[in-house]
């Protein structure tokens, strides 16, 4: 089983409310999200990024790096909705690398030449 952060996917009603317990609680959209998150229901997302499968992304990796969820996501914790506003084609995700400094290194190559 990966680690928590290895797989990217859609949080889960609980772990919004970590912020949102204090950030936009008046928000009628937030209001929403936490009646999931009391009773315990899955929200009913509609998938804004979609990876493929081959690429092999981690949201721990990023996190560990310094990224926040509004390095690819926007004012995260300003919105009521969110939508796609970062290009995660290879070529996007190369840039933000180079202005960032970041490794261009493929993992997979990291494994092979283990």
């Amino acid at each position: 089983m990966p680690d928590p952060g290895e797989l990217m996917g859609i949080p889960v009603s609980a772990k919004c409310m970590t912020c949102h317990r204090s950030i936009k609680k008046d928000s009628p959209a937030i209001q929403k999200l936490a009646q999931f998150a009391r009773e315990g229901r899955e929200i009913p997302w509609v998938r804004v990024y979609q990876i493929p499968s081959y690429v092999d992304f981690s949201h721990k990796v990023h996190i560990d790096a310094g990224a926040g969820c509004e390095t690819c996501h926007g004012a995260v914790a300003q919105r009521d909705q969110l939508w796609r506003e970062t290009d995660i084609s290879m070529t996007g995700c190369m840039d933000c690398h180079r202005l960032r400094k970041a490794s261009l290194a493929c993992r997979a190559c990291h494994e092979e030449r283990r």
